[in-house]
């Protein structure tokens, strides 16, 4: 009777550690479309990301969509009692993208259904980051000579101008649109509106520190890796070199999402197989929609419809 209680008391603890497993994620769920009336290019990717309350991702999807239509549904498991951060949005070649605002998710349990979300194209905003507005959060992106904010489903381009303290920006257009910045703290106006005092969320790790040398490019390992390298700045703009030619260009950064645009290189000849890995590594940058960032062991992954095309180490 004893080894029956035993063994009956060991497949409760079994079923109770399953039901807790099962508990730590919840689902969140619901469809998105696109805004612009057109045909979305076969080869559309689907882009789900969901981030914590710091902007460092924590689940990412990629799905081709194969010539399909929106609206997209999409499923994906969270955490539980943490709040999140959701963004939605498609890819298609030639860096075209559209993305949803970024949605706030309290902390919670249950599988909850957002319903359907817009999607807007967007123009290149470098390394964007989140504003918190009290319960809205807002995108701001850094770029080289500007700033430029998501809200409502439009992009404003902010100019620098002079400020006795912090950094200003201001609408060339409007001047009633401005945002006032000093450390992690903003002031925003819309149109003379004053959003609530406004917090910057940027991760405190993130691409945009230190050199990454590229140890390999879709599974072949890089000749003299010692010898490459890939800059992120914190104003969008990058530089890489895989043991050759110099390239500099632009990228964006939204959640997890990463993209490249269009890049410039010197023009040095190149012994034959440094210059097939350029022309390797050339062909496989556009192709990036995705980077996962491991921290504490300094490795990077980016990643094209969910398959890793290149490491790098810090």
């Amino acid at each position: 009777m004893s080894r029956w209680i035993s063994a009956l008391f060991c497949f409760a603890l079994s079923v109770l550690a399953l039901s807790v497993a099962a508990s730590e994620t919840r689902v969140i769920s619901g469809q998105i479309t696109v805004l612009e009336r057109m045909a979305l290019p076969d080869d559309t990717v689907l882009l789900l990301d969901i981030g914590n309350a710091q902007d460092e991702t924590l689940v990412q999807s990629r799905e081709l969509t194969d010539g399909g239509q929106t609206p997209f549904p999409f499923a994906l498991e969270a955490p539980v009692g943490t709040p999140l951060v959701l963004r939605v949005g498609l890819r298609a070649m030639d860096d075209v993208i559209w993305l949803s605002e970024p949605v706030s998710i309290e902390a919670g349990t249950d599988p909850l259904d957002l319903g359907p979300l817009r999607a807007a194209r967007i123009p290149s905003m470098g390394f964007a980051a989140v504003l918190s507005c009290g319960n809205q959060l807002v995108e701001i992106g850094f770029m080289p000579e500007s700033v430029r904010i998501r809200l409502n489903e439009q992009v404003i381009t902010l100019q620098p101008d002079v400020s006795a303290s912090g950094a200003l920006y201001v609408d060339a257009e409007n001047a009633a649109t401005s945002i006032q910045m000093k450390g992690t703290s903003a002031l925003l106006r819309i149109d003379g509106s004053e959003l609530s005092e406004c917090s910057l969320i940027r991760p405190e790790d993130d691409i945009t520190q230190g050199v990454w040398n590229i140890s390999g490019i879709e599974g072949r390992a890089t000749l003299f890796p010692s010898r490459t390298e890939l800059v992120f700045y914190p104003d969008g703009r990058m530089s890489a070199s895989v043991g050759c030619n110099r390239l500099i260009g632009g990228y964006r950064r939204h959640g997890g999402i990463l993209s490249f645009g269009r890049l410039a290189t010197t023009m040095m000849a190149c012994s034959d197989g440094v210059g097939e890995q350029e022309r390797h590594f050339n062909e496989v940058l556009p192709k990036v929609d995705q980077f996962v960032l491991d921290a504490e062991g300094g490795r990077l992954t980016l990643y094209a419809a969910g398959s890793p095309v290149l490491r790098a180490r810090r």
